[in-house]
């Protein structure tokens, strides 16, 4: 049995911060006691990480953190409309949807859904965590065993395979 199959892994970010990054924390904070109504239930949630924005430089930096969940509900138990759900709080938290790589109040992103690899309409596990330190990073600290579904390497193999300078600036 894989190791993450029974777990849903979220990544949280947030880049608006007015006036300080503390409220883009208060942001995810009041995300995550939202996420219940999903049908999931946080079991672990990593550190909060500053981190540059990929790949523009003109935007202000994200507070970053994964969090690990169980499903507590069959409404959560299939992947496209936990995302449907999960875009709609995040509209409910008072994202804008414009752009996708603009700053923004909040984003949710499905990292993995229970192992599963999923290519129709939504893709699992989500297409560019595997080159990006500030999910990687965070989701170590919460899950030091988990396992792409698609590549089948370790999460440490991983983050030394990014060749980016990708700096994680501070953990809170």
């Amino acid at each position: 049995m894989k190791n993450n199959q029974n777990f849903v892994y979220l990544g949280l970010g947030s880049n608006l911060r007015l006036p300080s990054y503390r409220n883009a924390m208060k942001v995810i904070e009041a995300l995550k006691k939202k996420i219940y109504k999903s049908g999931l239930r946080i079991t672990k949630s990593s550190n909060y990480w500053l981190t540059y924005p990929i790949p523009f430089s003109n935007i202000p930096k994200f507070i970053n953190c994964v969090v690990k969940c169980i499903i507590v509900s069959k409404k959560a138990n299939n992947p496209v409309i936990l995302l449907k759900y999960l875009k709609t709080l995040e509209i409910e938290i008072g994202r804008k949807k414009k752009n996708n790589n603009i700053s923004r109040l909040i984003d949710i992103d499905i990292l993995d859904f229970k192992g599963k690899i999923i290519n129709e309409g939504l893709i699992l596990p989500h297409p560019r965590m595997h080159c990006r330190k500030f999910v990687l990073n965070p989701m170590k600290k919460i899950a030091p065993s988990w396992k792409h579904p698609v590549y089948e390497k370790k999460i440490d193999f991983l983050i030394t395979k990014i060749k980016s300078h990708q700096i994680l600036i501070k953990k809170y």
